[in-house]
């Protein structure tokens, strides 16, 4: 009875491919330059995130001297994480967050977001984010207040995702980056 079942190694001609995975040895300076990348880009991220996050207050600003917008919700994120409710120290929070983790979350799945650059890109990916926010942050506006509060709010994302991504982009094509694996600009 002859055998049916895959070839051994040892059985295959030496021509033949070999698909087995192989770690590639790197050098100490190739380790070394992939860390001042990560680092180069997480500084660009952090400068898109921060730029974005003003943005983004600008327009809460706004709603807040209009009334539509209650910044005691600051206080109720660093509630949320056990600070106590002070209002400062939850814009803090925000402000942190809105330059680490967006950014990264961004540069993660923008070639699979809809829009022809970076910055369009970012006010898709800032819509996205915007339906957490406005549930989130939601004091109990009614009336004008809540339709003002909704569309501000919407803006003031827009505002953050065209900047963050319009930062991304003005670095990509000045500085050697590793971010999303050289993102598709066209």
């Amino acid at each position: 009875m002859a055998d049916t079942g895959p070839p051994n190694v040892d059985d295959r001609a030496s021509d033949e491919p070999d698909d087995t995975f192989t770690l590639v040895d790197e050098s100490p300076t190739d380790a070394a330059g992939d860390l001042v990348g990560i680092f180069k880009d997480g500084v660009i991220g952090g400068v898109a995130g921060a730029a974005g996050t003003v943005m983004l207050s600008a327009v809460l600003f706004v709603a807040l001297n209009l009334g539509w917008f209650d910044s005691s919700s600051f206080g109720g994120l660093a509630a949320l994480i056990g600070l106590g409710s002070d209002n400062l120290l939850g814009y803090i929070i925000f402000f942190g967050g809105g330059m680490t983790t967006w950014p990264l979350l961004f540069v993660s799945v923008q070639e699979f977001l809809p829009g022809p650059t970076l910055a369009f890109r970012g006010v898709s990916f800032a819509t996205i984010t915007w339906t957490g926010f406005v549930g989130a942050f939601y004091t109990g506006q009614s009336g004008l207040a809540l339709v003002g509060y909704v569309v501000l709010s919407l803006v003031a994302h827009w505002a953050y995702g065209f900047t963050l991504g319009s930062v991304f982009d003005y670095f990509l094509e000045r500085v050697d980056t590793r971010i999303g694996g050289r993102p598709r600009v066209a």
